[in-house]
C-alpha cells in the first residue's frame, strides 16, 4: 500500500503503524484503533493523506463535534456507513432504510443487520474503515459511550461480509488514559519541533507566495524585474521571521502560524519598494510594526462604541422572561426544595401566616452569605411557572396567555440558552451544555444586589422570600 511518506513530513513512523494496521486484509486489520495527539499534530491530515494515497481501502469519514449528542452521532454513523457501501457497490439494487431509526446501540446493530445481509453475495469479505475524527470531543460524551463502541463489532453477525473497523482521532491523554485497561492499539502523534514547523511551513507556503499576485503586481507596480531568486529569498525571509517573531505566542502550532502568515502576508508586500526588494533588512525594519502584534487588538470603531455605551453599562436589557428566570434560579439556589410546594402553590394564598408553608426554623447565617446550591432544571421551571405573571405583561410575551404551548416552551429554552451564554446561570459542568438534559444541574451566578436591582425593574418583591428565613 501506498504510505504517503512523499507528500508528508515527519511522520513516517505513524504512516509505517497505519500500513500496519490499516490493511484491506480482514485478518490483518484490526477492529478498533486510537490516534492519539494534541492539537494541530497532523492527525487528521495525515489520515485524510493516508486514505487518498490508498483508494482500495473502503472508508467514511465523520466529524464528530459537529454532532454535538450521541443519538446524533449513531444516526450519522448509520447513514455514513450505508451510503458508503452503496456508493462502493452501486451495482447492488438496495432498499434505502431510514438511518434516523438508529437512536440507540441496538437499533443501531439492527440497522447493519439489515443492511449488511444486502452484501452477502459478495466474494470477498470487505473491511469498511470508519473514521470518527475528533471522538473526545463529542459535547455529550459519557463514560458508557466509548467502550459500546470498541465492542460493537462483536455484536454483528460473524459470517458478514463486510466488517467495521472504528478509527477514533482523540486529543486529550485524560481520555486515552481512562481506556487504557481495553489495550487498543495506539498511534501517538507528538508535537512537531520548532525545526520540523519551520520546515513544514516553508515546504507548504513558499512556492505558494512565491507565485501569487500580491507579489507580482506589487514588483511590478515598483517598476522592477528581479531575479526567481529574488522572489525566493523575500518569501523565505517572511516566513522565518513571522516564525521567529510569533512562535512564544503560538508554540509549535503550524495550523496558527500558517494562519498568521496568510494574514500579513498582503501588508508585508505593500512595503516593498525597489530600495529594499534585494535587502533583506530594510524590507524588515519596513515592516517592523507587523511582528509588535498579533493583529487581534480592538479596532478604534469598537472602541468608540464601548465609549459610547459606558453610561448604559449597567443597565438590564433583558426580556422579561430572563428576568423571571433570573429571579427563579435565584429562588432555586438559596430557597431549601423542601418548602417549594408550601410557597409556591397556587392555593397558598387561602391560608395566611405560618400554616401556608409550614414551621421553619430561622437559620443562623442567611442563605444569601453562602454559596449558591445546584439545581435541576426541572425545580427551575416549576418555580417559574409559579411566578411569572400572566395577567399584565407586555405583549411579546402573549403566547403565555394563550394556548401556543410549543412557542412558549420554546421561548423559555431559548431565553434560558442566552441568560447562560451571559454567565448569569450557570451549569455545573463548564461547557458543552444540553440544555435539555434532566442530568444537568444549575446554579444562579448573580450577586444579591443586582438581583435586587432587576426585581425592581419588574416589581417582584424577592427580599419577602427571603424575610422569614432570616432578619
Amino acid at each position: 500500500m501506498s504510505d504517503g511518506s512523499s507528500r508528508l513530513s515527519f511522520r513516517d513512523y505513524q504512516l509505517t503503524a497505519l500500513n500496519s494496521f490499516v490493511n484491506p486484509s480482514c485478518h490483518l486489520a484490526v477492529d478498533n484503533l486510537i490516534i492519539h495527539g494534541q492539537r494541530s499534530s497532523g492527525k487528521s491530515y495525515t489520515l485524510q493523506d493516508f486514505f487518498g494515497g490508498n483508494p482500495r481501502l473502503l472508508h467514511s469519514w465523520l466529524n464528530v463535534a459537529e454532532l454535538v449528542t450521541w443519538k446524533p452521532l449513531l444516526q450519522h454513523v448509520a447513514k455514513s456507513i450505508a451510503d458508503t457501501l452503496k456508493k462502493a457497490f452501486h451495482k447492488v439494487d438496495v432498499v434505502d432504510q431510514d438511518a434516523l431509526e438508529a437512536e440507540d446501540f441496538f437499533l443501531l446493530i439492527k440497522f447493519l443487520q439489515i443492511n449488511f445481509k444486502k452484501y452477502d453475495f459478495l466474494e470477498h469479505d470487505v473491511n469498511l474503515f470508519v473514521v470518527l475524527d475528533g471522538f473526545d470531543q463529542l459535547q455529550e460524551l459519557d463514560f458508557e459511550l466509548f467502550p459500546k463502541f470498541l465492542k460493537l463489532h462483536e455484536a454483528l453477525p460473524s459470517g458478514s461480509k463486510i466488517h467495521l473497523r472504528f478509527i477514533y482521532t482523540i486529543q486529550s491523554s485524560a481520555f486515552v488514559s481512562r481506556y487504557r485497561t481495553y489495550l487498543i492499539p495506539t498511534i501517538v502523534f507528538p508535537r512537531y519541533r520548532y525545526d520540523e514547523v519551520m520546515a513544514i511551513l516553508l515546504k507548504k507556503k513558499a512556492k505558494q507566495y512565491a507565485e501569487s499576485e500580491t507579489l507580482l503586481k506589487r514588483v511590478l507596480r515598483c517598476g522592477i524585474d528581479p531575479e526567481d531568486t529574488v522572489f525566493e529569498q523575500i518569501v523565505e525571509n517572511y516566513i522565518r521571521l513571522t516564525v521567529q517573531a510569533f512562535h512564544s505566542y503560538t508554540g509549535n502550532d503550524p495550523v496558527a502560524l500558517e494562519h498568521l502568515l496568510d494574514c500579513k502576508w498582503e501588508s508585508y508586500t505593500n512595503e516593498i519598494t525597489a530600495k529594499n526588494v534585494t535587502e533583506p533588512v530594510l524590507l524588515y525594519k519596513s515592516n517592523l510594526s507587523l511582528y509588535l502584534s498579533t493583529g487581534e487588538t480592538l479596532t478604534e470603531n469598537t472602541e468608540e462604541q464601548i465609549s459610547e455605551n459606558e453610561e448604559t453599562a449597567t443597565s438590564y436589557e433583558l426580556s422579561l422572561i430572563s428576568k423571571y428566570l433570573l429571579m427563579s434560579a435565584y429562588l432555586c439556589s438559596y430557597l431549601d426544595p423542601r418548602y417549594d410546594s408550601k410557597i409556591f402553590s397556587k392555593k397558598s394564598h387561602l391560608r395566611a401566616g405560618r400554616s401556608s408553608y409550614g414551621r421553619r426554623n430561622k437559620m443562623r447565617m442567611n442563605p444569601r452569605y453562602l454559596q449558591p446550591s445546584l439545581f435541576p432544571l426541572e425545580r427551575l421551571l416549576s418555580i417559574f411557572q409559579a411566578i411569572f405573571p400572566l395577567e399584565g405583561v407586555e405583549d411579546d410575551t402573549k403566547s403565555f396567555r394563550t394556548k401556543e404551548y410549543m412557542r412558549s416552551n420554546v421561548e423559555v429554552y431559548e431565553n434560558l440558552a442566552e441568560l447562560n451564554t451571559l454567565k448569569l446561570i450557570m451549569t455545573a459542568a463548564p461547557k458543552n451544555v444540553d440544555y435539555l438534559s434532566y442530568k444537568i444541574k444549575w446554579k444562579i451566578n448573580v450577586p444579591w444586589e443586582i438581583i435586587k436591582e432587576i426585581a425592581s425593574t419588574i416589581d417582584f418583591d424577592i427580599a419577602g422570600y427571603f424575610s422569614d428565613l432570616h432578619n
